[in-house]
């Protein structure tokens, strides 16, 4: 009998550990292990998750070991190790057959193809992963981390504030801090678009108690790091708050300087603190320690720290800015030359030329040949299902489970195409977006380039005056043009009466945005004479009368 009772503990015992490793929210030490990596503890995390994970004897622990030791290698560059490791876990959780060992393996495969820009195969991984760990009670540590995932993979990712809900159920500080975080960065961003001052107070809001759960992480380097990032994000916010709080700015400024001088680990957002001095010293006028702390951020700039275009270019627009002010117009040239490449660089890797385009289209076609089979195959199990109903009814189940998996199939394929559709879409917006701001930077560096040659007299406050309304006109544009439908330009095409030019195009773009000769003029930086007569030549190319309104027939086109 003691014996019997003795085997019977160790099964329970082997149940109850191996329900605790399925349930993140409840594993301590996977919790530990993300913390570390977390704040860039590279040592402590791979010792953990050996002792811990790797050396355990239940398969589905090794799992979760070879899924953390995958994002190790991430952070060290190392990419065939990453791979193997992942291929490790992926054995393992076939040997299983544990489907939340399965959604640890989708997770490392979903972080490993958002670094390698892969669309369709991160969403892939993602759902599956989303999909299990949604259904499994205490899984929202890991639901967190794919939130957390997902925000990097999308810009325009808005649920924020789920992230946040699910953080809170962990009840782990660091992953709470941080989604807070993030959730104040979206109402800054929601502000920068509508200049809604109540944006700027749910950031703040946010922000400070990100700041509380900070106070409360146990590991001095994660919780110095959950500091280091309250300190920039509020710094910024309180230098474009209305009124403005410099210096309680330049508090928040020191602190995080302080921060950096006695912890290299967190050496990767010196540009950002530069950065955020640097714009405090110029909202007090004190443009030279404004240009000193811009050029200190220059200095340490590293654009694999960022993943949006608008981030990487903003230590560069600061650097402009200052030496217009400080009426030092050739360093201020060289600045906006670095705008326009980083952003061709930009455009080049999202778009990844037409390589990627075609590579979207080839996708799609490939879908669309797999649903037609798939269709006729469909046809063939009716049929067959059809006449095994005469020869036996236990045959007749089996080809029918067959032709549900097959309908489940054409369903995952046809969400698939859609996806790629609605990317290629959003690769033919981002194009025209990205084109008309390399034109308006060349129009402004062009145009800076004339006037400095020109040996007259030049305001240059009134030339900066200028440029600043184009941009903020710019800005808007650039909003609305990334809605314009991707078969415009070809629409156009099919109505005119006489071939249109590059310049006609762009005319009816700009009249299609609902913009007045004025605003054409400040953006193509030419006379509003000159719109006129451009707008009456593309109305004759168009075959209408003279009583016909080129706005209502560019505006009023079938698309």
């Amino acid at each position: 009998m003691g014996v019997i009772k003795k085997n019977i503990l160790i099964f329970v015992f082997t149940c109850i550990s191996h329900l605790c490793f399925s349930q993140s929210d409840l594993d301590k030490n996977q919790q530990l292990i993300y913390t570390y990596l977390f704040s860039n503890e590279l040592v402590k995390a791979k010792d953990l998750i050996y002792s811990d994970c790797l050396a355990s004897k239940d398969d589905s622990r090794k799992v979760i070991g070879y899924v953390y030791l995958s994002y190790y290698y991430s952070k060290i560059k190392d990419k065939r190790k990453r791979a193997e490791a992942l291929n490790e876990a992926k054995i393992l959780a076939g040997k299983t057959g544990n489907p939340l060992d399965g959604a640890y393996v989708n997770f490392g495969y979903a972080g490993y193809f958002m670094d390698l820009n892969d669309d369709e195969l991160f969403l892939n991984f993602f759902n599956k992963s989303f999909d299990t760990f949604s259904k499994s009670p205490d899984g929202y540590f890991m639901l967190t981390l794919l939130y957390f995932l997902k925000q990097m993979y999308n810009g325009s990712f808005s649920d924020y504030s789920k992230t946040r809900d699910y953080a809170l159920k962990t009840k782990n500080p660091v992953l709470i801090s941080w989604a807070l975080s993030r959730l104040g960065n979206s109402y800054l961003e929601e502000f920068h678009h509508t200049e809604n001052k109540k944006n700027i107070d749910s950031a703040i809001l946010n922000y400070n108690k990100s700041y509380q759960y900070a106070k409360l992480i146990k590991e001095p380097a994660a919780r110095e790091k959950s500091f280091m990032v309250y300190y920039i994000n509020y710094s910024y916010t309180l230098n474009i708050a209305t009124p403005a709080q410099y210096e309680k700015a330049m508090k928040l400024n020191n602190l995080g300087e302080a921060l950096i001088d006695h912890n290299p680990k967190l050496w990767k957002y010196r540009t950002d603190v530069y950065n955020n001095k640097g714009f405090t010293y110029e909202g007090m006028k004190d443009y030279k320690k404004a240009e000193e702390y811009y050029l200190k951020a220059y200095k340490y700039y590293d654009p694999n720290n960022y993943y949006k275009v608008t981030d990487k270019i903003e230590v560069f627009e600061n650097l402009s800015n200052i030496y217009q002010k400080l009426n030092d117009y050739k360093k201020a040239l060289f600045f906006e030359k670095e705008i326009k490449n980083i952003i061709k660089e930009d455009s080049k890797r999202k778009l990844s030329g037409n390589v990627g385009i075609m590579k979207s289209f080839y996708n799609v076609e490939q879908k669309n040949q797999q649903i037609t089979e798939l269709r006729k195959r469909q046809l063939l199990y009716i049929v067959i299902i059809l006449l095994i109903i005469v020869a036996g009814v236990s045959l007749y189940y089996t080809f029918n489970n067959k032709y549900e998996l097959n309908i489940k199939n054409i369903a995952l394929l046809e969400a698939e195409q859609k996806i790629l559709m609605i990317q290629q879409e959003r690769l033919k917006k981002h194009a025209l977006a990205i084109s008309l701001r390399l034109d308006y930077k060349n129009n402004f560096i062009k145009g800076l380039k004339s006037k400095m040659t020109d040996k007259t007299e030049i305001s240059m406050d009134k030339i900066w005056k200028e440029d600043l309304l184009n941009e903020n006109d710019f800005n808007e544009i650039q909003n609305i043009v990334e809605k314009v439908h991707p078969d415009f330009f070809k629409s156009l095409a099919s109505k005119s009466t006489a071939k249109l030019s590059n310049l006609d195009m762009k005319y009816a773009a700009y009249i299609y945005m609902n913009m007045d000769n004025q605003q054409i003029a400040n953006i193509l930086k030419a006379d509003p004479n000159t719109v006129r007569v451009a707008k009456y030549r593309l109305k004759q190319k168009m075959g209408l009368s003279k009583n016909d309104d080129l706005r209502s027939f560019i505006q009023n086109m079938d698309l």
